[in-house]
């Protein structure tokens, strides 16, 4: 449970990962975005481990996936921290991703485990990095509708299509036009 007090004093900045998890579950999209802004540098430092260092969108947007994933799928009674659950949600949606080509996957395993010798783990880049991405998540959230924002919820938490439809009581096309949208909406952003 989350102490409202803890939002009153210092806003979602002061609650732990495990708390805006929660939050996130009942659809508080303020708590999605601070997890993303809290984890954002960590996706794309995974992404760089696996494509050799280069910024690469498409991996990045897997990783994101795989972190609103983890949001959504998060439990915290299986005494398992969210950090560690959500990296493990981005690395294995981007070795996902990269086993379609095989190549690419031989080359970046490798690496996986490398710490990162980047000028971008300078604080002051960090800082500034996590500020770009708070105004891009801002667009993210604010690009979509409420129909799309809850059909995305939904897809990463693992349901079907024809699950979604049942549970928001629309249309699969409904759902397939919707999630459609998302995409399209989320590579207009990163881009």
């Amino acid at each position: 449970m989350v102490d409202n007090s803890l939002l009153e004093k210092g806003g979602y900045a002061e609650c732990s990962d495990e708390q805006l998890a929660a939050m996130a579950k009942k659809n508080d999209g303020q708590a999605v975005l601070s997890l993303i802004s809290r984890y954002i540098c960590a996706v794309e430092a995974k992404a760089r481990s696996f494509s050799g260092g280069v910024y690469d969108d498409d991996l990045i947007q897997e990783g994101l996936m795989g972190l609103m994933s983890a949001i959504q799928s998060f439990e915290a009674d299986k005494e398992v921290r969210f950090g560690t659950y959500a990296m493990t949600c981005v690395k294995n949606r981007m070795i996902s991703a990269l086993k379609k080509d095989r190549a690419i996957l031989e080359e970046a395993a490798g690496e996986d485990d490398e710490p990162s010798h980047d000028p971008s783990d300078i604080p002051e880049n960090i800082v500034l990095e996590k500020e770009r991405m708070n105004e891009i998540f801002e667009k993210i959230y604010s690009a979509l509708s409420e129909l799309e924002w809850r059909v995305f919820q939904l897809y990463l938490s693992g349901l079907a299509y024809n699950q979604i439809a049942l549970k928001l009581s629309v249309s699969v096309k409904a759902v397939d036009n919707a999630m459609q949208r998302v995409r399209r909406k989320l590579k207009a952003v990163l881009r």
